[in-house]
């Protein structure tokens, strides 16, 4: 079984409680990040299973919200970006985009999240996977008024 601690060799634990939290930020962090992406996978099926449903339910949305404070505990931050606009200069990984090869359009949105991105004490650790589609104008869509 794969530890997610790592404990040096030779050093006692201690009591001290700053000690003990440098103590856990000694993990494992490519399994944390594994572990924090199908996490998100899980919340993110769960979400879309209870809207086809049509059903809300406040124990899931206690539990995920708890879930992110865990990892934001130990310095792990998942960021699904679906719905933002696009630019050239993201740090993404773009799987693919949902209009013709060869057209530019003038507003992009990241329209689906695949894979989250994952930042660990603010530095980005992995890159997102997205798809990009085209927007309907600056407002991203949405309809003038």
């Amino acid at each position: 079984m794969k530890r997610f601690f790592h404990k040096p060799p030779q050093a006692p634990a201690s009591t001290d409680p700053g000690l003990q939290l440098h103590e856990v930020r000694r993990l494992d962090i490519s399994t944390m990040i594994d572990l924090a992406i199908e996490i998100w996978r899980l919340q993110d099926r769960l979400k879309r299973m209870l809207a086809a449903a049509g059903k809300e339910d406040p124990a899931f949305a206690f539990a995920a919200d708890k879930i992110r404070d865990i990892f934001s505990h130990i310095g792990i931050e998942v960021r699904d970006l679906t719905g933002l606009p696009y630019n050239e200069g993201m740090s993404l990984d773009v799987l693919t985009c949902d209009y013709p090869e060869g057209e530019k359009p003038p507003y992009r949105i990241i329209q689906e999240t695949i894979s989250p991105a994952v930042y660990f004490d603010g530095k980005l650790l992995k890159m997102s996977q997205v798809i990009i589609g085209k927007a309907g104008g600056p407002d991203h869509g949405e309809t003038d008024h």
